[in-house]
């Protein structure tokens, strides 16, 4: 995420790309991807909740598929 944003920082947790909401299975096997406490505790957090990213490209458009600005 802070690469999206053309920063490098050190990432401090690690993130589970598909929430495991409980799911032992998906906790212990799931995807993980490196993120730093920042994005993981609130962009991330707050992306769950709303169901989509609100990140834009350089164009200005939603990059995430989910987006309903994508939705059609």
């Amino acid at each position: 995420m802070c690469r999206l944003q053309g920063r490098i920082t050190v990432a401090t947790v690690a993130d589970h790309v598909e929430p495991h909401k409980g799911d032992p299975e998906k906790f212990w096997h799931g995807e993980l991807q490196s993120l730093c406490s920042t994005h993981h505790d609130a962009t991330k957090q707050a992306e769950e909740h709303r169901g989509f990213s609100t990140a834009t490209g350089l164009d200005g458009w939603p990059i995430d598929p989910n987006h309903p600005a994508n939705r059609r």
